[in-house]
């Protein structure tokens, strides 16, 4: 029965891989050993059934040369050995070249697949160049159109701006073409110069009153606008105002009911707070439109 050692032997003997010195002692051993012979007859016919079931397949000219150089390095070592029962053992150098070109035939294989998964990634990385062009010149485009849009909006915002400038200046004219403006003069001896304007909106129903040199009012005394309707019985209260240290004064108003026809204004003196209906002999001032 062979030993462990010895079958281990066997298998690098049948591949070649056997150092010299102890490729002579084994073969050697075959020769008094018949079923070690046996062993290496064996598994010389299993190294043959490997390289058989190798996918049948061309190798590259490169591969070829070298499989066939190493080859030749392999026949230098030929050896002829015979089983006591007759068989003759394949030669180990054929062994191990079958070997050898399954190894050569896997490496070109591998090389294939490698070539292969290179031309593909090379393939997709030429894609991605490809993509980030196209995705560049979009980005490009969509500068190009934003620079565009932001202009087109300025320019909308530009027209914009000008047709409400020109929209007011339109109401404002048709504010001034609406406005009834009446000068009141002053009604005090002391004060001729006192004079107040009051400019009214028939529409809107308000108007602005600007007074020039009125007294100023001790404590506990107002001045009074009223608006003088010919179909309306008594004067309309418009407001209570003061005036500062120079006599001046700007007010909006808006009487207390409607008018229909505002044909004078007139100011009055009144208690503080104001009154319903004005103190005639207090009136300081008066005009019409």
């Amino acid at each position: 029965m062979n030993s462990e050692s010895q079958e281990e032997q066997a298998s690098l003997y049948v591949f070649g891989l056997l150092p010299a010195t102890e490729n002579i002692e084994f073969e050697a051993e075959m020769r008094r050993n018949p079923e070690l012979a046996d062993l290496v007859a064996s598994l010389s016919d299993a190294s043959v059934e490997l390289a058989r079931s190798v996918p049948h397949t061309d190798l590259s000219p490169e591969v070829r040369v070298r499989l066939m150089e190493s080859i030749l390095r392999l026949k230098k070592n030929v050896v002829s050995i015979h089983s006591p029962y007759g068989m003759k053992v394949i030669f180990p150098w054929a062994a191990a070249a079958c070997l050898m070109g399954l190894l050569y035939w896997q490496a070109d294989t591998t090389g294939r697949e490698k070539a292969a998964l290179q031309s593909v990634i090379q393939n997709r990385n030429a894609e991605l160049v490809s993509f980030q062009r196209e995705i560049s010149t979009l980005e490009a485009r969509a500068s190009v159109k934003q620079q565009e849009f932001t202009q087109q909006l300025s320019t909308v915002e530009t027209a914009r701006s000008e047709l409400l400038a020109r929209v007011a200046t339109l109401e404002q004219r048709d504010i001034l073409a609406q406005t009834q403006i009446a000068v009141l003069g002053s009604q005090l001896k002391d004060r001729p110069q006192a004079v107040a304007v009051s400019l009214w909106n028939q529409e809107r129903q308000d108007g602005l009153l600007v007074v020039e040199n009125l007294p100023v009012l001790e404590a506990g005394k107002d001045y009074q606008l009223w608006v003088l309707d010919p179909s309306i019985v008594t004067p309309v209260s418009a407001g209570i105002f003061k005036v500062d240290a120079k006599g001046k004064v700007r007010i909006t108003f808006k009487p207390n009911q409607a008018i229909a026809n505002a044909a004078k204004f007139a100011v009055s003196l009144e208690k503080e707070g104001g009154v319903s209906s004005p103190t005639m002999d207090q009136i300081v001032m008066i005009g019409g439109i």
